[in-house]
Parts: C-alpha cells; structure tokens; sequence
C-alpha cells in the first residue's frame, strides 16, 4: 500500500501538468490477454503454510483515451479479468477463481517516441480502478465451492498498480498495443477480518495485446 501511494506521489510530482479544460477523444482501444495472480497473504503465524503460487487467468477491455497534447493522456476502461491464485495445504492442491468487473481511470505519459514520429511510442503510468467480484470458486482437488454466494469475498475492492503501454500505427488511424500491468488491491478482499489478524489481498502481473482506433 506505501508503495502505491509513493509511486503515485511521485508521478505527481515529475509529470508535466496539463489542463483538464483541453481534453478532448483521442483514441478507442480493444484489449485482450492472459493475467497472472496470486495473493498477498499474511497472519499471525510466521510460517508460509499455505505456499501460494500465481494462477493464469483472462483479461478483457475496452479503453477510451483522451489527450490533452501529445505526450500527456487520460484513459477511462470497463473490462473483467480473473484473479485468484492456487496453493498446497495439507497435501490438497486448493485453487481460486474470482472473476471481476472493472471500471478505472488511468493516466498516461508518452515519454519515448521513435524519432519524434506518431507511428511507434511507449507511455508509462499509474492506474486506479474499482471491481466487482461477478462469481468466484474455490476448487480444493476436484470439488467445486462457490464463494459469491458465501460471502466469503467482499463484492467491491478498489485496485491500484502502474501501466507500461506501447503502440505501434501502421496507419494514421489504426493501431496495434502491447501491454504490462502490475495490479494489486488495495484493501482486504476477504468478507471479513478473521479473529487471527488474516488478511488477504489480489496482486497480479497482466499482458495484453490489443486494437485500436484514432478517433480524430
């Protein structure tokens, strides 16, 4: 959590401000790709017994850009992804599927472009997102238990993490991206705090590929 807010702080400070009065629609982008996500587990005990391991899971959006200028971009996005992770606990593999809704906002920083060209560039920042746990299971060898209907997982969580976006046009208007996402909630997923101090948050690496479209 510090280090997400640090990282923010520090991106407000070395970014060039812009004027939100001067935004105007830039781009409208198609994404897809595979998330990597595990837990941030801890409790009282010292030991790790549960032996957490990242689980692969999908990712979907779409993402509506504004620009301001040509280096500084606002970017709203809806999508699902699937976080969750898997561990072995008393000989039993034990996996999670927690399959979530999103709505962010991120904001975006083109500090590297080929030669001054629009046709290849790379923008780096922060995003903020809130989620919506649709539907999650958590499957212990072969048996299947629904944690939605349980409570077991709280519904809404807010997510942070930081963005590394490079786009490639191979015409004035149509491009093709390349993303990484570090992502990481940023309060307790869990329904509710357990009598032991156990806590429990998301934190996933994404990559997605995706399409878009200049829309001026």
């Amino acid at each position: 959590m510090v280090k997400l807010i640090s990282i923010f702080m520090l991106f407000s400070l070395v970014v060039p401000r812009f004027s939100f009065s001067q935004l105007s629609p830039h781009e409208l982008t198609f994404v897809g790709g595979q998330g990597f996500y595990s837990f941030l587990y801890k409790d009282q005990t010292p030991q790790d017994i549960m032996n957490l391991k990242y689980k692969p899971g999908f990712s979907y959006g779409i993402r509506y850009w504004l620009n301001s200028d040509d280096k500084n971009f606002l970017r709203a996005e809806l999508g699902v992804f699937q976080a969750g992770g898997r561990g072995f606990y008393a000989g039993n593999l034990v996996q999670w599927n927690l399959n979530y809704l999103t709505l962010g906002a991120n904001y975006l920083y083109k500090f590297w472009d080929r030669e001054r060209r629009d046709d290849f560039s790379v923008a780096i920042g922060p995003a903020l997102n809130m989620s919506y746990l649709m539907g999650g299971q958590q499957i212990i060898n072969k048996l299947s238990y629904d944690l939605k209907g349980s409570d077991a997982f709280k519904k809404m969580n807010f997510h942070g993490g930081v963005i590394v976006s490079a786009r490639y046009f191979t015409t004035r208007r149509l491009h093709f991206s390349l993303e990484y996402r570090f992502d990481c909630s940023l309060g307790q997923i869990e329904g509710a705090d357990a009598s032991d101090g156990q806590k429990t948050r998301n934190i996933g690496h994404v990559i997605s590929v995706g399409v878009g479209f200049r829309l001026r």
